[in-house]
C-alpha cells in the first residue's frame, strides 16, 4: 500500500479515535466524579504511550537520563510546564462540559479552536492568518448558530448557546486553551520528537490530575465505574501516537482536516450510542468542519 495512503488512514482513525474519546467521557460522567475521570483517562493515556516510548526508544529503559537529553532540546522543561499545567486545566472543564450538556452539542464547539489559533499563533509562533482563513471563521461561526437550531424557538439560527447552555460555555473555554496548547505543543515537538514530546506531556497530565485527585474531596471510585474513562483514555493516546506518525509522511494540514471529522462522528454516533436528541447538530458540525478545513488549508 502506497504509504502517503496508509498515512491518510492513519489519520481517519486519529478522528475516529477522537470521537470514541469524547463517547466514552460522556459516558463515563454517567457513572464516575470529574476528578476520578480526569485521572483514568491520562493514566490511562500514560501508560500506553511509555511502552510505545519504550519500543521505540530502547536506550531509556537502560539510560533515562542520557537518552532524553540525547532527544531533546533546551527549552524543552519549560514548554513542558506550561503545556501540563494548561492541558490539565482545559481537560477538567472538557468533561464538566460533556457532563453538562450533549456530547452532539458540545463536541462540535472544540472546531473553535483553529478559529482562535488565528489570534494565539501569530502572537506564540509567527504565523499569520492567510485570507482563505478569514472565510473559514465566517463558516466556523455560522456552524455555531446552526448548532443550537432547529428547537422550539423556531429560530434557524441561534447564537445563544453560550448563555443558555453552560456545557457549551466550559468547552469554549477548553477551545480557547487548547488554542494556546497547539502552539506549545508545536514548539515543544521542534524541541524533541513528536512521540517524545505526546508522551511526556500525557505523564506531566497525569502526575497533574492524580495530585489533583489526591487533594479533593474524594471516595475511591470502583474499576467497573471508570471503565468508560480508560478506554476514552485509552483511545485519546492511540489516536495522538497514529497521528504523530501520519504528521511524517503527510502536511500537518490535511491530516489536522481530516481529524476534524471526529465532531461529525460525533454527532452522528451520540444519536445512537448515547441516544441523544441530535436534532439540526449534524448541519451544524459540518458547516463548522467546512470552516475549520478552510483555516487548516491555509495555513499551508
Amino acid at each position: 500500500m502506497d504509504l502517503a495512503l496508509l498515512a491518510l488512514l492513519a489519520a481517519l482513525v486519529t478522528a475516529l479515535c477522537q470521537s470514541a474519546t469524547d463517547l466514552g467521557t460522556k459516558a463515563a460522567t454517567r457513572y464516575a466524579d470529574d476528578r476520578a475521570i480526569l485521572a483514568a483517562q491520562w493514566n490511562a493515556g500514560a501508560l500506553l504511550l511509555v511502552i510505545a516510548c519504550l519500543i521505540v526508544y530502547p536506550g531509556l529503559a537502560a539510560a533515562p537520563i542520557t537518552t532524553l537529553d540525547a532527544l531533546t532540546q533546551p527549552g524543552f522543561t519549560k514548554l513542558l510546564a506550561w503545556s501540563g499545567v494548561l492541558n490539565v486545566v482545559a481537560y477538567f472543564l472538557y468533561i464538566r462540559g460533556f457532563r453538562l450538556s450533549d456530547a452532539s452539542l458540545v463536541a462540535p464547539l472544540v472546531l473553535l479552536t483553529p478559529v482562535l489559533m488565528l489570534v494565539t499563533s501569530p502572537i506564540m509562533t509567527g504565523e499569520q492568518a492567510p485570507p482563505m482563513g478569514m472565510f473559514g471563521v465566517l463558516f466556523t461561526v455560522l456552524g455555531v448558530g446552526l448548532l443550537d437550531a432547529n428547537r422550539a424557538n423556531g429560530k434557524r439560527f441561534n447564537f445563544a448557546v453560550f448563555v443558555r447552555d453552560a456545557g457549551a460555555r466550559y468547552m469554549l473555554v477548553t477551545a480557547t486553551i487548547w488554542s494556546v496548547t497547539a502552539n506549545i505543543d508545536k514548539l515543544g515537538v521542534k524541541a524533541s520528537t513528536p512521540l517524545i514530546w505526546i508522551a511526556a506531556v500525557t505523564i506531566v497530565i497525569a502526575l497533574c490530575a492524580n495530585v489533583y485527585w489526591a487533594l479533593g474531596p474524594r471516595k475511591t471510585p470502583r474499576l467497573s465505574s471508570l471503565r468508560y474513562a480508560l478506554l476514552a483514555g485509552s483511545a485519546m493516546a492511540f489516536g495522538n501516537t497514529v497521528q504523530m506518525w501520519a504528521l511524517t509522511i503527510l502536511f500537518t494540514p490535511y491530516v489536522i482536516a481530516i481529524k476534524r471529522l471526529s465532531a461529525l462522528f460525533t454527532v452522528l454516533a451520540s444519536s445512537h450510542v448515547l441516544k441523544e436528541e441530535t436534532g439540526g447538530r449534524l448541519l451544524g458540525a459540518a458547516v463548522m468542519l467546512a470552516g475549520a478545513v478552510m483555516i487548516a488549508l491555509a495555513r499551508t
